[in-house]
């Protein structure tokens, strides 16, 4: 817990700088290995939505993240709209940590980023609800 209060612009200690690298690389190798999963055939990769049969807010992500990877941004907006905020934020946090792990410096305060995740998850919700309405 002591390395949420370390101050912005501080320099990061040394075991910090690989979990940020490894941590930030994360998402990029998600979107990459989507298009896999999918190719794995017919399995059932919500286990909500296979036991209630009713979709969770995350769902089409695979789907959504596999058409983001082959550059059809359209087509993961239809599968999942609420994913996107998500998504873009994570994909800005993931940048910032590689930079942080590159720099060996913290870019932002702790913290900084709470209310653009709060609101993101938000925007999921409302869109679970939007799909759940439409069912």
């Amino acid at each position: 817990m002591a390395a949420l209060s370390v101050p912005e612009g501080t320099a990061l200690a040394g075991a910090d700088r690989p979990w940020r690298l490894a941590i930030g690389l994360m998402l990029p190798a998600g979107l990459a290995l989507a298009p896999r999963f999918l190719a794995l055939g017919d399995i059932p990769l919500c286990a909500f939505k296979h036991l209630t049969g009713i979709p969770c807010p995350l769902c089409g992500g695979i789907r959504a993240c596999a058409a983001l990877a082959q550059g059809d941004v359209a087509a993961a907006v239809l599968l999942n709209p609420g994913l996107m905020p998500i998504l873009a934020l994570a994909t800005l946090h993931s940048g910032l940590v590689v930079a942080q792990a590159v720099s060996g410096r913290r870019l932002l305060a702790p913290g900084a980023l709470t209310r653009a995740w709060q609101w993101a998850g938000a925007a999921l919700l409302f869109f679970w609800l939007l799909r759940l309405y439409a069912l």
